[in-house]
């Protein structure tokens, strides 16, 4: 629960994309104006997945956190051109925000898709997928919740696997496996690769519950800093 000091976030700020450092847990019924499963995709970019995706899954209400404001933008006008109530972006650093946007067991499914690889070494700090995501995702995750992961890079595919299943999370195909069933959903990366032929490497957890003590961060995914994409 937030703290006594804690103020629940106005729908009209978050419309917008911000976010006061003092301001956490939305009430997201209020903002989208229903009572729906709630799920997040992590840097969208120009948001064709989850126009896509929330424009198919109308049951669904699809929280975007990307860093870029003129991509937020862009998102934010063609979901009110498709008349999407169940999209909301905004702009950040997803660990950031994470911590104070979501109540644990909040959500139903996280999206990560394309990440940046980040291959210089002093960069490693800002890639997405590590420990540190994975552990905090098992308690913002309900039990049950999904994980999406999909990159172009197979060095990332292989260090996910570890991170996740690490982590505890169960891996739908089976303990390092990909996951290879086609998505009802492509990306415009997907579509292009369709044309072609460059694979994409997806990856599927579930969440089994919220972790019982500590979970180790481990290294997993930190050791292929000089492995290229193919």
């Amino acid at each position: 629960m937030a703290g006594k000091d804690a103020r629940a976030l106005d729908p009209a700020s978050l419309a917008h994309g911000c976010a006061l450092p003092s301001e956490v847990f939305p009430d997201w019924e209020r903002t989208f104006g229903r009572k729906a499963a709630l799920e997040l995709e992590i840097g969208p970019g120009h948001g064709h997945f989850a126009l896509d995706y929330a424009s198919l899954e109308r049951s669904i209400d699809l929280v975007c956190i990307e860093t870029r404001r003129a991509d937020c933008e862009l998102i934010r006008e063609r979901a009110q051109e498709r008349g999407l109530a169940n999209l909301v972006v905004l702009q950040g650093d997803a660990k950031l925000l994470l911590p104070r946007l979501f109540q644990e067991g909040a959500l139903s499914a996280l999206h990560i898709q394309f990440p940046d690889p980040w291959w210089k070494k002093r960069h490693r700090k800002r890639r997405m997928v590590d420990a540190e995501l994975a552990v905090r995702m098992r308690t913002l995750l309900r039990p049950g919740g999904v994980v999406d992961f999909r990159t172009d890079v197979p060095a990332y595919a292989q260090a996910a696997l570890g991170i996740w299943e690490e982590t505890g999370f169960d891996n739908a195909a089976g303990k390092g496996k990909l996951w290879t069933e086609a998505p009802a959903v492509l990306s415009t990366r997907e579509r292009r690769y369709l044309r072609t032929g460059q694979p994409v490497f997806r990856a599927r957890f579930v969440n089994p519950g919220p972790p019982e003590g500590e979970i180790g961060p481990g290294g997993a995914g930190r050791d292929w800093t000089d492995v290229r994409r193919k």
